[in-house]
């Protein structure tokens, strides 16, 4: 086997479906490699595309794979490369590079890609015969094993085609188990607890972990708030669930205020990755923390004492089998959630109206948010009873992720795909609207119009400043989807909103709705 058919190889072994990017010369084995063992490459209209994608097929189904050619192409790719980064995905980055003979002499787009790539991945490889086998192991290695995040491999072409030593296959290592002294030690403190909480982060989103947290939750009476990423981890209409956190500051004065009243904090999987400066940490000093993660929480700024560490459903499934002693009263925890919900009742023609909207059209949808003032409204008034329903940028928090990241979903889950998105995150990745036309998918893309990019202006506005460089022009949704083969209407008001999504979903292929909204409803939002 060629190297190239190597790297097929070991993919399809993973149950690799689809790639994502655009070709170049140094990459034109790979993907005749690709195509020998039935994984599809999607061509994308931008490399960044290309790993918000993978980065979206890795947070659905486990690994994503993204493809660049050389110099620009890898510039491009390096945003959503770093996007997996922070969004702590599995994905694999594949660059092409001139052969290693000639870098020392030759400069037509060469740079040093490895410099590029190495900060925000946890392995970076450029690939040499004659061992490029035993390399592409361990590189497959730090794909399976250790926190979840991206690999770089560079792939010149003489490497691609030149037959190589076949590396060797491993499983993934077991995940560890604390030890029984440490089990031990956290139940006694949690059976002592009156007032416990739990707050839920993307370390561990996976429908066991999710089943243990509820048992847990519903055995010791404690109320769960999520992180962003982390919602459906508990069903949000489970009397125990207190919803999101994060970036509202709204809703964090009323999380903060409740983990006030706490006299102990389970953080499951928590990062701070995905919260705002407040949340560092975000409770008082003398809050004893118990850390539950697979492989740790670092970035913590609070002392844990007890930090277990391994398979978070065992290790949930294991504390206080017993129950414990909470007094949450029910009417504090009502009370809480009604007052989380109270700024988003926005009328029929604020953003959150129109985000309900959409979701009572496709309440089985799988829902990709882009990143703006309408992703932070979202991520309150979209509900989830299951992980994984919710996809966005967090960590990474990048504009244009919202429909390359629906293309994503549509190919790898049979349920609804639905981007929301406001109307610069669509115009920011507009030109994949192609790959959803050629490939004839199921896409309904919902862009909440304004005009403006309302977060910024808001900013402006508390500063007391009247700067421009918010405002702008769209195009007519109607000739624009036309364009695409698809079809465009525009709906205002929450009523037609949720009429046009539920057609757009009876309808199939390409939808684009603009949903007009009245932005100054997010004043009482954030």
């Amino acid at each position: 086997m060629n190297t190239a058919e190597q790297i097929a190889a070991a993919l399809a072994d993973r149950g690799v479906r689809h790639a994502f990017g655009m070709p170049g010369g140094a990459t034109v084995p790979l993907l005749a490699a690709l195509e020998s063992v039935g994984i599809e490459f999607v061509l994308v209209r931008n490399e960044t595309s290309a790993g918000f994608m993978a980065d979206a097929v890795a947070q659905l189904s486990g690994l994503g794979v993204c493809i660049s050619t050389l110099g620009p192409g890898a510039t491009n790719l390096l945003s959503g490369v770093t996007g997996a980064w922070l969004e702590r995905s599995r994905v694999l980055a594949i660059a092409g590079q001139c052969a290693p003979d000639l870098e020392p002499i030759y400069t037509h787009q060469i740079i040093d890609q490895m410099a590029l790539f190495r900060p925000v991945t946890r392995h970076a490889v450029a690939l040499r015969t004659p061992h490029a086998g035993r390399q592409l192991s361990l590189v497959m290695r730090h794909l399976d094993a250790g926190p979840p995040g991206p690999v770089y491999l560079e792939l010149p072409a003489d490497v691609a085609r030149a037959s190589t030593a076949v590396g060797w296959r491993e499983d993934p290592p077991e995940p560890v188990v604390p030890t029984s002294g440490a089990l031990i030690r956290a139940s006694e403190v949690v059976s002592r607890a009156r007032r416990p909480v739990i707050i839920v982060g993307c370390g561990d989103l996976s429908v066991a972990a999710a089943d243990a947290l509820t048992a847990l939750s519903e055995r010791l009476g404690a109320p769960v708030m999520t992180t962003y990423r982390a919602k459906g981890m508990i069903a949000e209409d489970h009397p125990m669930s207190i919803g999101a956190a994060g970036l509202s500051p709204v809703v964090d004065d009323l999380q903060q205020a409740l983990l006030a009243r706490a006299d102990l904090l389970i953080a499951v999987g928590l990062d701070p990755v995905e919260l705002r400066p407040n949340w560092l940490p975000g409770w008082r000093e003398d809050l004893p923390v118990i850390g539950i993660d697979p492989h740790g929480q670092p970035d913590l700024l609070c002392p844990l004492i007890v930090d277990l560490r391994g398979a978070v459903s065992t290790i949930l499934d294991a504390l206080c089998p017993a129950g414990g002693s909470a007094r949450w009263r029910s009417e504090i925890l009502n009370d809480h959630r009604a007052a989380i919900r109270k700024p988003f009742d926005d009328g029929p023609r604020g953003p959150g109206s129109a985000i309900a909207a959409i979701q009572r059209a496709v309440p089985d949808g799988i829902f990709s948010l882009d990143v703006g003032a309408h992703r932070i409204t979202a991520s309150h008034v979209l509900t989830a009873r299951r992980p994984r329903r919710i996809l966005q940028s967090n960590g990474f928090s990048s504009m244009g992720v919202g429909l390359p990241m629906a293309i994503g979903a549509a190919l790898c889950v049979s349920n609804p795909s639905v981007a929301i998105t406001g109307d610069m995150g669509l115009w920011m990745a507009l030109g994949e609207l192609g790959v959803i036309q050629e490939r004839e998918l199921d896409v309904t893309i919902v862009y909440l119009s304004d005009r403006t990019l309302s977060l910024i202006a808001l900013k402006q506005e508390r500063n007391e400043r009247t700067g421009g460089g918010v405002r702008f022009a769209n195009p007519d949704v109607v000739a624009l989807a036309a364009a695409f083969g698809g079809t465009g209407v525009t709906a205002v008001g929450a009523e037609e909103i949720e009429e046009a999504v539920s057609n757009a979903v009876d309808t199939g292929g390409l939808q684009l709705i603009e949903a007009v909204i009245d932005a100054s409803h997010y004043r009482q939002q954030m």
